[in-house]
This record gives structure tokens, sequence and C-alpha cells, in this order.
């Protein structure tokens, strides 16, 4: 099915980033559809997560986009305007993330998207539009540090799971899944301001980084945790694996602090830790999965959510990914796009 050439737009507003004299430089600018990267599917987006690895890509803090000029943004969700491909239909509502968007493939921070049809998700199962964008790519990476400690035996009754960088997106889905399926939720953070909010997202217990970092560092510390979210590594990491209880795992899945940490093989000797790594660019079989989870028994309280949302549009987000790197924002951003 397609929909009728007049339902496309002629030009619509995106932020993309060009490389200027050897510097990243992102702008707001008008396209048409023949200036964004080949696809089967015109998407009209309605949200786009923004991630802190967006913000990187915007002011080339990281090598992460591939080839320029290029549209970021990592995730979105939107209605299909028209489609090449069977099984699409104009009208449905769709998440994209993952297979290389906005960094290969242009991305989500434009009015209009075009993707290859093999990158498109149907809306999941028990999710709104505003739902599935506000859990987006951060739960879908808790889901699957999730189900990775389910694979190494963790229960409920196992022991507390620890979460690092507390205030950010991947923590703030993560303590609300493990909340929702019974698991008990340690909160790290340096920002002890955020503690009550912290509770209320679904922590049962709220550390000072600072503190548990500022005392010197042991072989081996005190056994606290079953398992553990790392969003920062850096000391960070190596406390939480010098603390983790026999057979425990730590799952690694940013790097907030530093790409690097100090270590040693005590914890993997002495008492069978496990570090595993989580990238949200699944395979279909797993996304299909875990989305469906995230849809019904895993689905975190929305609502306990909605508190650390916040909704910014595209005139706004090149400053606000400017304060994301400088550590000003916590919580969720979603850039938010009036539809008809």
């Amino acid at each position: 099915m397609t929909a009728p050439d007049a339902a496309l737009p002629t030009s619509f507003r995106a932020v993309r980033t060009h490389v200027v004299d050897g510097r990243t430089e992102s702008r707001l600018e008008a396209l048409t559809l023949d200036e964004l990267s080949p696809g089967e599917v015109v998407i009209r987006n309605r949200y786009a997560g923004v991630n802190f690895k967006d913000c990187l890509s915007l002011h080339g803090k990281a090598k992460i986009i591939t080839g320029f000029p290029r549209v970021a943004g990592i995730e979105l969700v939107g209605d299909v305007l028209h489609s090449d491909a069977a099984g699409i239909a104009p009208g449905q509502t769709v998440l994209v993330h993952g297979f290389q968007t906005g960094i290969a493939f242009d991305g989500a921070f434009s009015e209009v998207v075009r993707v290859p049809a093999a990158h498109v998700h149907a809306l999941p199962a028990g999710l709104t539009p505003l739902e599935c964008a506000t859990l987006g790519v951060p739960a879908f990476t808790a889901a699957m540090a999730l189900e990775r400690f389910q694979m190494e035996g963790l229960r409920p009754d196992s022991g507390p799971v620890a979460i690092t960088g507390a205030g950010g997106a991947v923590a703030l889905m993560a303590m609300g899944i493990l909340a929702r399926t019974g698991h008990q939720v340690v909160a790290i953070t340096r920002r002890m301001e955020q503690a009550d909010a912290l509770r209320a997202a679904g922590a049962s217990e709220v550390l000072d980084a600072s503190e548990l970092l500022a005392a010197p560092p042991r072989a081996l510390e005190k056994p606290r945790f079953a398992a553990a979210i790392d969003n920062v590594g850096g000391p960070m990491l190596s406390w939480l694996l010098r603390s983790t209880q026999d057979q425990g795992c730590v799952a690694c899945v940013g790097n907030a602090a530093s790409n690097s940490f100090d270590g040693s093989v005590l914890p993997f000797i002495m008492r069978s830790v496990k570090l595993v790594g989580i990238v949200a660019n699944a395979p279909w079989e797993q996304r299909h999965r875990l989305w469906a989870r995230l849809g019904s028994d895993w689905k975190p309280d929305v609502e306990r959510i909605i508190p650390q949302l916040s909704f910014i549009t595209l005139d706004e987000l090149l400053p606000f990914s400017e304060a994301q790197l400088a550590g000003r924002n916590s919580g969720r951003a979603l850039l938010r796009f009036d539809t008809p």
C-alpha cells in the first residue's frame, strides 16, 4: 500500500549535523525527502528520544556518526505517511531504533523521517505512542539487562540490584522495570538531592556515589548486590565488581564517566562474578520478545516516570543537548513534534 504523493510534505525541519573545516556543526534546516538517506518507508515523527549518545553526536564529542551530513537521533515513534513495503501501511504507528539509525542512516531529529522497511517495528501491543516513546531505548536496554540476569539465575529473592547513574534515563526505566518484577532496587547517584524522586521511581534505597568512592578501595568489598546495571564506567564499575555477591552479574550499559576502569581478577576468581556488555541494537527475535514484555508483565508504572519526563522542541534541541553533556539534565527527554 502507498499513500498518495500529495500526502508527502515538500519540505520539513530537521537538525542536521555537518563537518565544516574539520569541526562538527549541527543546525536547524529545511530539508526535502530527496536529502534524506534512502528507505521504503516515510514517517511523520511524533516523538524522538534524546539520549546521551545523541548529544555526543550533535556536538562531535565522540566518533559516532559514520557519514556526513547526517540527521542524528537513534529512536523515534511516528506514523507512516508512505510505504513501498508489504506489511507496513500508511497510518500505522511504528517504532524505529537501532540498525545504525542516526549514525549511518538519517535519524529521528526531523519532522519527517525516511527509513528502510527492515528497520521498522509496529507499535508494541499494550503501549500507547507516548508510552512507547517514554520507554524507548532506555527501557529496552534495561530489559536486555534483566533478561540476561535471569539467564544467569537472578530471582527477586536473590538480593538487591544496584543501578548507577541513577538520575539518567536508563536507570529510571530500570528502576521501574525491576520494581514491577519484584526486585529490590538500590539506586546509586552523586545527586542525593534527587533521593526522594528516585524512591518514587522505584528505588528502595539510595546510596551516595561520592561517599562510596571516597573510601580507600579494597581488593574485595562487602558483597552487597546480586546484580548491577552500570551506566557510568570508571571507578564506579570497579567498585560494583568488588561489591557483587557470589555468582552475581554486572551489566555494563554506559560510559558516562569513562570508557575504561581499573580492576583486578579477584571478583571473577573469588566470587565468580560475571561482567557482560549490553547494546540495544538487538536481533529481531529479541526485539519482539522484549517489547512484548515491556507492553505487558514488564511494563513499568509510567505514571511514576512522568514526573521525570521532559519535553522539548526542535528549536530547543541544541541548547538542551549541550546542557545534557554538561550534566545539568536528568531523567528522560523527548523531542515532541506537533502532528496533525
